[in-house]
């Protein structure tokens, strides 16, 4: 309890905003299936939001670039969703990927046809050799050039498209052997940033390539035991959904951004909703669900249709692409334009995005891909981005940047501050009594925490943010008299 004269103790750590609402007005034709998402998981609207423009993203990258104020750039988008368990992100992931999962089903089984027939084709080749005389071998050798040349069957490329959890070699070698445009999208991106891609040996080669990626770089890899591969004409979407404790971690890892992923991704970090969503029996609820479905059944339809379309892969090559370029109108630029020097401005020495300028100075490439997303989803032939497009990928910009705000005004609590964070909450919402002891904290507190040095550390910090008041005399705690002992600190009850 506190006295009426002292002041409240200090938060441990900064204390996340409530977030803005999703600009829906800027979703354009992806509105609806958004809304159909949310209806049928009364998740939090960011969700189905990224969820959505993940697949999106997905289904339109391999098509065409998309052109920014510094030239042609990739369609593809990098996002990352912070939700705790029980928020739904594994339903609205399931209901958005629910096409791409489909169309990688089908690919799957005309793939294993395909692998059969190589493997029959590449037996009689290798029959046909051992058959061959010494001359023979020769006359192959001087005509490998041939056009009509006995060469090896090719294997067919592997052509799913969703990998949930791959580390990076593993995704190299995937565009390798593979189609040209996949994504990564994981409802457990704490396993990614967990796993092995991120350990601390691995984690810097890991961003880089993630970051190659997304530039559309070539992609390449040094083996030892044969020459370097190089990966032309790739492209990749990226979609983790990670717990709060995980995006706290990612967002304050320096090398993160040194590396410039953080600013290369769109991170959403909605409010709760859990305890506010309810079974209803309402007629109006059950028709409003019936109408979800059927949103659903097109935007599925749509997507399969984007995924079915021929990639432009270059002439001398199997899989790289080789994309026409979806330009700016002239309306669309003077909006990007003026957007760029607005946010320039903005991240001058004591203006909005200061701390931030990497994820801003993207802001306008940013703004210009997601326009491009939103305007193949709704016409894969579209010659150019309207301004009306234009400005919707602005306001969605805006969005996230004001989000990015929000997210990095928090800090980044260590690891000490979350454990005396977690024994506070205890304290306060779990133990009723006025005063506490190490024993009964030991006994009773939060069952990891239970060990002395941890407990230790835990009350210095609590005593230093004034959560925890070092109480004198005799007090009694648990039936057992204690001299070493605190009293609990609650804002607003007075003693």
């Amino acid at each position: 309890m506190s006295s009426p004269n002292q002041s409240d103790p200090i938060p441990l750590h900064g204390e996340l905003r409530g977030a803005a609402p999703i600009p829906w007005q800027a979703l354009g034709p992806l509105a609806e299936p958004i809304k159909a998402i949310l209806t049928l998981t009364q998740a939090p609207d960011a969700i189905a939001m990224q969820s959505v423009f993940a697949v999106a993203s997905t289904a339109t990258q391999g098509l065409v670039n998309v052109e920014a104020l510094q030239g042609g750039v990739p369609l593809c988008v990098f996002l990352i969703t912070v939700a705790q368990s029980g928020e739904r992100k594994s339903a609205c992931d399931g209901l958005a990927t629910a096409a791409i999962k489909e169309v990688d089903q089908e690919r799957e089984r005309q793939y294993r046809r395909s692998k059969r027939l190589f493997e029959a084709k590449l037996a009689a080749f290798q029959k046909g050799l051992r058959r061959k005389t010494s001359s023979d071998f020769d006359v192959i050798e001087g005509g490998i050039n041939d056009p009509n040349a006995d060469l090896a069957p090719e294997p067919p490329l592997v052509p799913t498209i969703l990998i949930s959890d791959p580390t990076i070699e593993g995704l190299h070698r995937r565009l390798e052997t593979g189609t040209p445009s996949i994504a990564v999208i994981s409802d457990e991106g704490g396993q990614f940033f967990g796993g092995h891609s991120m350990k601390r040996e691995n984690a810097l080669k890991t961003v880089a390539g993630f970051c190659k990626l997304w530039d559309g770089a070539i992609f390449s890899k040094s083996r030892a035991s044969s020459e370097p591969v190089v990966l032309y004409g790739k492209r990749v979407t990226l979609h983790l959904m990670v717990q709060p404790g995980v995006a706290q971690d990612v967002v304050g890892d320096p090398m993160m951004k040194d590396q410039g992923f953080l600013s290369r991704v769109l991170i959403a970090w909605p409010d709760s909703k859990i305890g506010s969503r309810k079974i209803s029996k309402d007629p109006v609820y059950i028709a409003a669900k019936r109408e979800a479905k059927v949103v659903l059944l097109a935007y599925n339809q749509r997507i399969k249709e984007l995924h079915n379309l021929e990639l432009p892969i270059h002439p001398e090559t199997r899989a790289d692409l080789d994309p026409r370029q979806l330009n700016l109108s002239d309306q669309a630029r003077a909006k990007l334009e003026a957007f760029y020097n607005r946010v320039e401005y903005a991240s001058n020495k004591g203006e909005a995005f200061e701390y931030m300028t990497g994820f801003a100075a993207k802001a306008p490439e940013m703004a210009a891909r997601l326009a491009g997303v939103l305007t193949l989803y709704a016409d894969e032939h579209a010659s150019e981005i309207t301004e009306e497009m234009m400005s919707n990928g602005i306001a969605l910009m805006d969005w996230y940047l004001s989000e990015m705000i929000r997210i990095m005004d928090t800090g980044r609590p260590n690891e000490e501050l979350c454990a005396a964070e977690e024994l506070r909450l205890w304290l306060v919402n779990r133990w009723t009594g006025e005063f506490i002891n190490k024993r009964t904290m030991m006994t009773r507190g939060p069952g990891h925490l239970r060990d002395g040095n941890t407990l230790d550390i835990c009350t210095k910090k609590l005593v230093e943010h004034g959560w925890l008041v070092r109480g004198t005399g005799i007090q009694v705690i648990g039936g057992s008299n204690s001299q070493t002992f605190w009293r609990v600190v609650r804002p607003g009850v007075i003693a």
